[in-house]
């Protein structure tokens, strides 16, 4: 789970609170929801009036077994993600997301290559030579975000006092946004799927 490390402020410091509520995945017009599937969403806070540049970090996504692991990931803009090939059988790790694009070429078992994303946004992966193959990397420009629980349910930790926009993001559908006046407890937001889950069957059981 990506939770915000959150430190004691320095003195003198501005004062910082908590966000926290619960984010609901409904299934939309054919499709379905395996419970547990919320805690592929992300939520995040952009202060209004602007935050510390986030800390780039260093991110893995394994493929394996004709798949991406995780197959939803989080990151602060100017990380570097590797793409590990954990299986038997060459791999071209690619995208076409705008400015985030990229295209890692063939590869082969136990070798990995990878990739700094340095603008944010939504970044869609996918394998040219297994067409399955597809994984959503969300690279985000603020240091304020979480990943829901099981059920939802979400505490994002030491962020700013004041106004904000709220954003709850979830691979399978639009994401949807919140105007705050000032952090606190927020009412339950729904985000609808429209689309089929990355995995299939990926939280069953679980």
């Amino acid at each position: 789970m990506l939770a915000l490390q959150v430190h004691a402020a320095p003195e003198g410091a501005k004062s910082t609170a908590n966000i926290e509520g619960r984010l609901e995945l409904a299934a939309g017009g054919g499709q379905t929801v395996e419970k547990g599937e919320v805690a592929d969403g992300v939520v995040y806070f952009l202060p209004k009036a602007g935050t510390t540049p986030p800390r780039p970090g260093r991110f893995s996504v394994d493929t394996r077994s004709k798949g991406f692991s995780p197959a939803v990931l989080a990151v602060p803009v100017g990380s570097t993600v590797a793409f590990p090939n954990s299986d038997t059988i060459l791999h071209n790790v690619f995208s076409r997301s705008g400015s985030n694009g990229f295209d890692l070429g063939f590869y082969g078992p136990g070798q990995a290559r990878q990739h700094t994303f340095g603008r944010a946004g939504l970044v869609l992966v996918n394998c040219s030579v297994h067409q399955s193959m597809r994984a959503n990397i969300l690279v985000l420009a603020t240091p304020h975000y979480v990943r829901p629980d099981r059920n939802g349910r979400f505490r994002l930790e030491g962020v700013p006092q004041g106004p904000g926009t709220l954003v709850f993001w979830h691979p399978r559908g639009a994401p949807t946004s919140l105007q705050l006046d000032a952090p606190g407890p927020v009412p339950k937001q729904r985000i609808v799927a429209t689309k089929p889950p990355l995995v299939a069957g990926q939280h069953e059981g679980h």
